[in-house]
């Protein structure tokens, strides 16, 4: 009856470390897929704006009501 105890035991250690090792590389890839994407989104959203700027200035328009 140990000996079942032992290698229940045994197992189960086995199991924890395995299974901790591979719930640490599934978070560490969800964490590095969520910091990719918002890198991606706030390039994006400043290409964006710097467009915007270059739009603004290039085509000479104001934001100034008196000149309309």
């Amino acid at each position: 009856m140990e000996r079942l105890r032992a290698v229940g035991g045994g197992l189960a250690v086995v199991a924890a470390v395995f299974g901790g090792v591979v719930v640490l590389r599934v978070v560490s890839r969800f964490l590095r897929a969520v910091v990719w994407f918002a890198e991606t989104v706030a390039t994006l959203a400043f290409a964006l704006l710097l467009g915007y700027l270059a739009y603004r200035v290039l085509w000479g328009e104001s934001d100034d009501p008196r000149r309309h």
